[in-house]
């Protein structure tokens, strides 16, 4: 009887610290888990991107961007560059008649400049990596050169589009090396585009036909829409 006692304890002994030395285990392990998928997800330690816009070259930007980490999740985006006329999408051909008096419309230099904030919603990771939302306030000027086409008027006369808009982007960044990232995004939003523009045209006076400038102004508010990809160069500065 005495025998079965001592053996019933020793069981109950085992089962205990067994139970004890199985829960601590699993606590354990569940804590190194975290821990090694969070430096799976994250792969970055840069704290600010030189960027490039590519696909900005097709609507007359030249377009350098800067991104700097200012908290665990956010970011604030900086834009700028030049920006050059009468390249790219919805430009006009300026076919001369020499019968009929036109203005040429010349490229010139302008600028485009933009500031944002971007958050990191996505849990176990950190600003400047993987999804993102960002408010976008963006500035553009196109500046051209008006020539009359038909030679007579010899003075030039200097038109521009400047367009302010405001988009809410929605964005991935990935990171395929150390310090090198592509940077995907799309967006929508409401801008207001200004636009003076010139044409020749013909005015009877002093029993004659002359030529002259005659300047046209466009203010309108309207939709606007944002997608790209940029190339981003990163770096661990402080």
């Amino acid at each position: 009887m005495k025998s079965l006692k001592t053996i019933c304890s020793v069981v109950l002994l085992l089962a205990t610290v067994s139970t004890y030395a199985q829960n601590e285990v699993i606590i354990i392990d569940r804590k190194n888990y975290k821990k090694n998928k969070s430096r799976d997800i994250k792969k970055n330690d840069n704290t600010q991107i030189i960027k490039f816009s590519p696909l900005q070259l097709l609507a007359g930007e030249i377009n350098l961007g800067y991104e700097r980490q200012i908290s665990k999740k956010g970011s604030l985006d900086f834009e700028f560059g030049p920006t050059i006329s009468n390249i790219g999408f919805g430009v006009n051909n300026h076919f001369i008649d020499p019968f009929n008096p036109s203005a040429i419309q010349k490229s010139a230099l302008g600028l485009v400049a933009s500031a944002g904030y971007r958050f990191y919603p996505l849990d176990e990771t950190e600003a400047l990596n993987r999804f993102y939302i960002s408010p976008v306030l963006k500035f553009r000027l196109m500046n051209s050169i008006f020539e009359d086409g038909s030679g007579i008027l010899t003075e030039t006369q200097r038109g521009a589009r400047t367009n302010t808009n405001f988009f809410f982007n929605f964005g991935y960044q990935m990171w395929l090396a150390k310090s090198f990232s592509l940077d995907f995004f799309a967006g929508f939003g409401i801008g207001m585009q200004q636009e003076k523009s010139f044409y020749t045209t013909q005015v009877f006076e002093n029993n004659t036909w002359v030529n002259e400038w005659q300047e046209v102004n466009y203010n309108d508010a309207l939709y606007v829409g944002n997608i790209g990809i940029k190339i981003g160069i990163g770096s661990t500065g402080r």
